[in-house]
């Protein structure tokens, strides 16, 4: 059964890609692909070959990386990789983390994945680690390829050590263990799968010392929570993949057992495959509070519509649909909101929006309001220099806030609310699309989850109602 209904719900992978466009676009993949008799591409998921081109073209694609992966080296599963990278996203926002991010890779291998996403994705500086000597040497080559040799560093752990030795503060660290004690336990028929599981539908791509450690990933990932123990707050957030279910409580056992302030697991859901995650902070933070956006949004919501609103005088066609989208995007960045993309599909565009502060509301009264305090001098209602003693006593009595103006308080108030959208804490998060039917465009709005309070939505498509053929007009000027 497909696991992508359960992906991270910002994971551009929930839309699978199209082989068929990526096929024509880049030679190197078209080699691997086939058309059935009714045209529908075929791709042979059992040829390592093929899933080493498949990694290197949607890398190339989707995030303009270009990446060499060695054929003797892990061919990294891409949707997988950047679930990962969006947990960990969810995970920093909870800690309020949002500039200057710094993390740690444990074991990096030849195609530096993980860094090279987080530095292209979210302009993160990564350090990463790596023991073996040839994939050091690729991942090098892989970071001077893209040009991120500023934002991405490698080293090698001194010792048997797997978190390298800061000086500096991190905010996370990130590791993909070796999931297997043997290599007995990459057979399919090992005795730890059920007899009625069905056998991996990919060819196996990797190097049995990438998969293969000592005590498999238990032992693995332990040893990282006793380096975590010195470390404690030096770094934020410990974080892991864990590849089998079944050595989740054991892990958690020694978690406990190290009086970690708080831990949390999750699972990361793409193609046929499950794995999890499993974080922890010695910071006071309850990681148990953050919202699993996964589970979240397959969670059965209270049945609410979208909101949906007919763009007036806009034809459907590919430029409408390109400038009805920007002139929409301008204006949430007027109300400093940010938004993510999360579908490649140009037709149909849908992005994430997150609200820093309510920016939307009231907007006639706060027009009025700024262009009265603009015309008002700003010296009005403070004392005049003839008043008597007496009024000089009153008046030395009187706090601060009496002695400002009415004017400006005025301003000042405006000015909190305007800046009031820098600050990290999320107020509010909805979806916005563009959808096209039959000959009209048509926006559509919704909450990310059910306990979000929808009237905000409706205050935030009245604003769009008001102000969008001004804005669009004025794109077009």
């Amino acid at each position: 059964m497909s696991m992508n209904k359960f992906m991270h719900p910002r994971n551009i992978y929930k839309t699978p890609p199209d082989f068929k466009q990526l096929a024509f676009k880049y030679q190197e993949f078209k080699n691997y692909v086939k058309l059935d008799l009714s045209g529908k591409p075929v791709f042979d998921f059992k040829n390592p070959e093929a899933l080493r081109v498949l990694a290197r073209t949607l890398l190339k694609e989707d995030f303009s990386l270009d990446v060499e992966i060695p054929k003797n080296k892990l061919v990294p599963t891409i949707p997988l990789r950047l679930n990962y990278i969006l947990w960990i996203e969810d995970l920093l926002n909870y800690f309020q983390c949002n500039e200057g991010i710094k993390g740690i890779d444990i074991g990096t291998g030849a195609s530096c994945i993980y860094p090279l996403l987080a530095v292209k994705k979210n302009n993160w500086r990564m350090l990463a680690t790596e023991t073996d000597d040839e994939s050091i040497k690729f991942a090098q080559i892989n970071i001077e390829n893209n040009g991120l040799n500023t934002l991405i560093s490698i080293v090698k752990p001194s010792g048997d050590h797997l978190l390298p030795d800061i000086d500096e503060d991190y905010d996370f660290c990130m590791c993909n263990p070796p999931f297997f004690a043997s290599t007995q336990e990459l057979h399919p028929s090992f005795k730890s799968r059920k007899l009625d599981r069905p056998r991996p539908k990919n060819a196996f791509v990797a190097t049995v010392t990438e998969v293969v450690a000592k005590g498999g990933e238990v032992e693995f990932i332990e040893k990282l929570i006793e380096e975590s123990l010195v470390l404690k707050t030096k770094i934020k957030l410990y974080t892991t993949m864990v590849g089998q279910k079944s050595d989740l409580p054991a892990l958690k056992k020694k978690l406990r057992e190290a009086k970690v302030f708080s831990f949390k697991e999750t699972e990361f859901c793409q193609g046929n495959t499950t794995r999890w995650g499993l974080a922890w902070t010695y910071l006071e933070y309850d990681l148990r509070k953050v919202c699993d956006e996964a589970k979240l949004a397959n969670k059965s919501p209270k049945k609410y519509s979208a909101l949906l609103f007919n763009l007036p005088d806009q034809e459907n066609n590919p430029e409408n649909v390109s400038k009805v989208t920007d002139t929409i995007l301008n204006m949430f960045k007027e109300l400093k909101m940010t938004f993510e993309n999360v579908t490649r599909n140009k037709k149909h565009p849908r992005y994430f929006v997150t609200a820093y502060s309510n920016t939307w509301a009231n907007q006639r009264r706060k027009r009025r309001e700024k262009l009265r305090v603009d015309d008002e001098p700003a010296t009005e209602g403070f004392p005049n220099n003839n008043n008597d003693l007496q009024q000089k006593h009153e008046m030395g009595k009187r706090g601060l806030d009496d002695l400002l103006c009415e004017s400006t308080k005025k301003k000042l108030r405006l000015s909190t609310e305007s800046e009031s959208s820098d600050c990290s804490t999320v107020f509010y998060k909805f979806m916005f699309a563009i959808n096209c039917l039959e000959d009209k465009i048509v926006l559509e709005l919704n909450n990310v989850d059910a306990e979000s309070n929808r009237d905000y939505l409706h205050q935030i498509l009245q604003y769009i109602k008001n102000n969008f053929v001004k804005s669009i007009n004025a794109l077009n000027s």
